[in-house]
C-alpha cells in the first residue's frame, strides 16, 4: 500500500511540471512572434521613409534646369536694301522662362543678344532686356521685349539673293530657386535659339532651341 501511495504522490509534480515548460515554451514563442512583429514593423517604417527620402530629393528637393528660350518673335518693320546690302528690323518677342521646380525661381535681370553669323547685331538701345522677376512652381513666365537691329554686310547679299535670314538669340539667366523657403539654390541656364527668317514674306519661319 505504501508503494502505490508513493506512486501517485509522484504524477502530480510531473504534471505540475510538465505545465511549467509549457507555458515557459508558449510565453517564449509568443515572444519570438512580438519580436517579429516588432522587427517587421520597423523594416516596413525603414524602407516607407526611405521612400519618401528618395521621392523628396527626386522631386521636391531635386533642382531642375529652367527653359529659358525664345516664344515666338513678331516682325513690326523690315526693310531690305539690296543696293548696300542692309537689312534694318524692328520686331517684338516673346521671351519664355520655364520653371519644372516644385519651388519658385527668382531670376536676376539679364538681356537677350542677336547675331547674325557669329557677329553682334547692333541695337538702338544695346541688348534687349528682361527685368528681374519671380517664376512660380511648375509655371512659365511670358516676357515681351521689343528689339530695333540694323546690319549691314557684303555677305548679306547671298541671303538677300535666297530671301532667308538666319540670326541667333542668345542669354544668360541667373537666378536662385527657393525649396520651401528653407533652401537656396542658385542657378544659371543659358538659352541659344537660331531664328529663320523669310525676306521676301518678312515673317519668322520657325525658332530652334536649344
Amino acid at each position: 500500500m505504501s508503494r502505490n501511495n508513493n506512486t501517485q504522490q509522484v504524477h502530480p509534480q510531473n504534471d505540475v511540471e510538465t505545465a511549467s515548460m509549457e507555458e515557459e515554451s508558449n510565453s517564449k514563442e509568443l515572444h519570438h512572434k512580438r519580436s517579429m512583429r516588432q522587427l517587421c514593423c520597423v523594416t516596413v517604417i525603414v524602407l516607407l521613409l526611405t521612400i519618401v527620402v528618395l521621392v523628396f530629393t527626386t522631386t521636391i528637393f531635386h533642382v531642375h534646369s529652367a527653359k529659358f528660350r525664345i516664344r515666338s518673335i513678331t516682325i513690326d518693320q523690315l526693310s531690305v536694301i539690296s543696293s548696300s546690302n542692309a537689312i534694318d528690323m524692328k520686331f517684338e518677342a516673346e521671351i519664355g522662362i520655364k520653371n519644372t521646380n516644385f519651388a519658385d525661381f527668382e531670376f536676376e535681370k539679364t538681356s537677350v543678344g542677336f547675331f547674325y553669323r557669329g557677329t553682334r547685331v547692333a541695337l538702338v538701345d544695346g541688348d534687349a532686356m528682361v527685368e528681374e522677376g519671380k517664376v512660380k512652381a511648375r509655371s512659365t513666365k511670358k516676357v515681351q521685349i521689343t528689339a530695333e537691329m540694323g546690319t549691314a554686310n557684303s555677305i548679306l547679299v547671298d541671303d538677300i539673293k535666297s530671301g532667308a535670314l538666319t540670326l541667333t538669340g542668345n542669354g544668360k539667366l541667373s537666378g536662385t530657386v527657393h525649396l520651401m523657403k528653407l533652401i537656396k539654390r542658385k542657378r544659371s541656364f543659358e538659352m541659344n535659339c537660331t531664328i529663320n527668317i523669310n525676306l521676301n514674306k518678312k515673317v519668322v519661319q520657325d525658332i530652334n532651341c536649344k
